[in-house]
């Protein structure tokens, strides 16, 4: 029974909190109001036109200029009090309800007696019979009791006055309570053409708990949605062309040196062929550089595509992993006059990676190594084992350019997120003298 109970007032919950059941009830409570002003009123204006009659002579003037009027009716047509059918139409175009005519202390004429006459004789003398007026009929006086309906009409206008304001109470309160739903629907309306225009900041108004206001409800989950998608896309917009005026202006350096390099060639200034040559390494130099620009601009669109991303993670030994590209790393960084020392120290241990992903780290390795490593100083490269973690560390002394190089930095943002895409840690320490970098993996048991 208690089951029944709550589901019932759960479903009148939601009943009310609907709006048809929001519009019954403003049907009814405008209803009630309505009736209760009628019922005040009813009484109210009864009594006031009740007291009015009792403290005036109103009555008693329209009640004789009534009975003067079936005097001078009685005279014109010379009628006698047993002309019942002319006294009766007399009555029924008066505002008189009834009429009682006697002689003798004997009825005469009863205006709504429709039987025979002689039945007059058998009516007793009413107790108002001392309330009457006498009057002059064709066949001789006669005493008239006459009782008008004249407060009744009154009476009457004040009941139609009274359900007239009683009617239009209700339709204001009814008509008041449509249009703040109405309203409400209009400020959703002017919402949405503010979020048609642009501006997401603007929150929309939610009132109540009906549907009106879960579709507000609903307006505003889309409108933070749409909000977010747009800073989203601002970002990704501001993103692209940051690197775009990275990748340009890192570009414009080597390209400056290239075209004063190439024209200096075309010019013939320098005769010598060694210097013809050397101008060439430059040329060369240059040229590798804005490769290098162009193909980190390649993997970081490649790898910032979030959307088009396989998974291809695999588990490995970590000696399977790095020992071979290890190997061609010291190779490459051997030929381009830098000093290697080695500490590999291959551990049995599995990692979770992506072989595409680290042949680019170790890419963009070797090519920061070549740039930012000093020559004349070893590059130190070793393996890294902790408690949970395994990988590599590269130490190198920084060299001190004569002209400051720069960078974008594209390499190393390419190297951290792909080593938070598989779950890795990018640790990075620099000071004035020395830059140390390590690549730790999560250790797969």
């Amino acid at each position: 029974m208690g089951n029944i109970l709550i589901f019932a007032k759960d479903k009148m919950g939601c009943f009310v909190r609907s709006l048809v059941g929001e519009l019954i009830l403003l049907l009814f409570s405008s209803a009630v109001v309505a009736c209760f002003l009628f019922f005040i009123l009813n009484i109210a204006v009864g009594a006031g036109i009740n007291s009015f009659f009792t403290r005036t002579s109103y009555l008693e003037k329209v009640e004789e200029k009534t009975v003067q009027k079936l005097q001078d009716y009685v005279a014109q047509n010379n009628i006698s009090t047993s002309d019942s059918r002319k006294l009766s139409e007399w009555v029924k175009n008066q505002s008189v309800i009834y009429l009682e005519i006697y002689r003798n202390d004997s009825l005469l004429y009863v205006s709504d007696l429709v039987n025979d006459e002689d039945e007059y004789n058998e009516m007793e003398v009413p107790y108002y019979r001392d309330s009457y007026y006498q009057l002059i009929f064709a066949d001789g006086k006669a005493e008239v009791f006459l009782q008008g309906a004249f407060a009744y009409r009154y009476h009457m206008y004040a009941l139609v006055t009274e359900l007239l304001i009683s009617f239009l109470a209700f339709m204001i309160l009814f008509t008041s309570g449509i249009r703040k739903r109405i309203r409400y629907i209009q400020s959703l309306q002017n919402e949405v053409g503010i979020m048609q225009g642009g501006y997401l900041e603007h929150p929309v108004t939610v009132t109540g708990k009906d549907e009106l206001a879960e579709l507000a409800e609903d307006l505003n989950q889309l409108r933070c949605s749409l909000k977010y998608n747009f800073e989203r896309e601002n970002e990704l917009r501001q993103a692209n062309q940051n690197l775009i005026i990275g990748v340009a202006h890192d570009l414009r350096t080597p390209l400056t040196a290239l075209t004063m390099y190439v024209q200096i060639l075309m010019s013939e200034v320098s005769k010598d062929k060694k210097m013809n040559q050397y101008y060439l390494d430059k040329v060369m130099l240059k040229a590798v550089q804005m490769k290098e620009l162009s193909d980190r601009l390649f993997e970081y669109c490649q790898v910032m595509d979030k959307n088009k991303e396989e998974n291809l993670e695999e588990t490995r030994t970590f000696q399977s992993v790095f020992s071979d590209y290890l190997s061609e790393m010291v190779l490459f960084l051997e030929s381009q006059g830098l000093h290697i020392v080695t500490e590999l120290e291959w551990k049995v241990a599995s990692v979770v990676i992506r072989m595409d992903y680290i042949a680019r780290i170790i890419d963009n390795l070797s090519v920061n190594l070549v740039r930012y490593a000093k020559r004349e100083e070893m590059i130190r490269i070793r393996t890294v084992y902790e408690d949970t973690a395994i990988g590599i560390e590269i130490c190198n002394k920084i060299r001190h350019q004569e002209e400051p190089m720069e960078t974008s930095k594209i390499g190393m943002e390419n190297v951290r997120y792909m080593m938070e895409a598989m779950n890795g840690e990018c640790r990075e320490d620099i000071d004035e003298e020395i830059y140390r970098l390590q690549l730790l993996f999560p250790i797969q048991t």
